[in-house]
């Protein structure tokens, strides 16, 4: 062994946390511990450690096969309540007269464990989901057992789309159908006349202006979804 080589530094945490660069996407919720192992803070400086490692040892332990894939609820619980307090803190700090109702789109994660714990987290904050389609329509109805919990149903609608929403209103959720074609507008009033029930209603406008960046086209004249200011009036 020459000289240069072994006068080499001692490997060290932080040329850990640099080489696999955990400080840019472990958020806080995952970290290098003493030992060199990967571990998850589901509670960052709030919660314990969990040892990835141990994990591992005790999966094998009980025979499971590998890979495996470790969900950590509280991560999403944290995610849920640190955004709604932010909200919250910078509305009472700057005298905001409204209120933040945040949703989480159900086409992010369609899995029931995940969604149902966003729902548990968000309960004292009112949270509420996003659909775009009958299928997620219909899993949010059933998700959704908060009275006046909130869903914003965006995407097509057509007829049996609409009068589930509107069912969904008549057994205490909040369901808010998002206008993008003064056409939806039209048949949303109808079947609302036949069922005999009042439409809890948005619209998307279309903006004349156009932003920058990568969804720079989905505003200005030709944008696809959203009412124009003519239509806007006419609604």
């Amino acid at each position: 062994m020459n000289e240069t080589a072994a006068a080499a530094p001692a490997w060290t945490l932080d040329d850990a946390r640099q080489m696999y660069n955990i400080t840019r996407w472990g958020a806080k919720y995952f970290d290098i511990n003493a030992a060199g192992h990967v571990v998850a803070t589901p509670l960052q400086e709030a919660g314990a450690a969990v040892d990835i490692s141990d994990i591992a040892e005790e999966a094998k332990a009980r025979g499971l096969r590998f890979p495996l894939l470790i969900r950590f609820q509280d991560i999403l619980r944290h995610r849920v309540e640190s955004i709604n307090v932010a909200f919250r803190t910078a509305i009472k700090e700057f005298g905001y007269q409204g209120q933040y109702s945040g949703v989480f789109p159900i086409k992010v994660n369609q899995l029931r464990e995940v969604v149902e714990e966003i729902l548990d987290a968000g309960k004292s904050f009112q949270f509420g989901l996003e659909v775009g389609s009958k299928p997620e329509l219909f899993a949010g109805l059933a998700l959704q057992d908060q009275p006046g919990g909130m869903i914003i149903c965006n995407g097509y609608k057509d007829e049996q789309f609409i009068r589930m929403a509107l069912l969904g209103n008549k057994l205490g959720r909040r369901v808010i159908m998002v206008v993008e074609k003064l056409e939806e507008l039209r048949q949303i009033l109808n079947v609302s006349k036949q069922l005999g029930v009042d439409p809890m209603i948005g619209i998307r406008a279309r903006l004349m202006s156009k932003g920058a960046g990568k969804w720079a086209e989905s505003g200005g004249e030709n944008a696809k979804f959203g009412l124009s200011t003519a239509e806007l009036l006419d609604a």
